[in-house]
């Protein structure tokens, strides 16, 4: 958790520097410590999407388990004579409770994957606008 919050702090610390780049002319000698702040938030951004991306493909391997789950035990429970359809047996198995909220958890599990990755797209973006500020001010020379 400690590396999660070390990792928004570092965001947040980005964040900052694009708004005041975004306000007024940004120093070019501080543009490359910058862009060097970009690149350490991108590192360690990707470190985190790994453990994101596993919890998002293991729910998503979860929802598999749980519905077989569910589907052998209505299956088994189906007192009456009456054989109920696969069609019949898949509705059943969706609306179960257990599988509704592995499917939900498993969704917001992928949001959070795609949402920092976009994240680590910016990142990229903004370490190249800060490298391109120091490349100008040596064109400039």
């Amino acid at each position: 958790m400690s590396d999660l919050c070390e990792l928004e702090k570092l965001i947040n610390d980005c964040l900052i520097e694009i708004n005041a780049a975004s306000r007024e002319k940004y120093d070019s000698d501080k543009a490359e410590r910058t862009a060097a702040l970009f690149l350490l938030a991108q590192m360690k951004l990707s470190l985190a999407i790994e453990d994101i991306e596993l919890q998002w493909k293991l729910s998503k391997n979860e929802i598999e388990r749980i519905q077989s789950e569910k589907y052998f035990e209505i299956k088994n429970n189906n007192t009456t004579d009456k054989k109920i359809t696969e069609s019949a047996m898949s509705n059943l198995v969706c609306k179960d409770p257990d599988v509704v909220k592995i499917k939900n958890d498993a969704a917001k599990n992928e949001c959070e994957f795609k949402k920092w990755n976009y994240l680590l797209g910016v990142l990229k973006d903004s370490h190249i606008y800060f490298r391109n500020i120091t490349k100008n001010k040596t064109w400039a020379e």
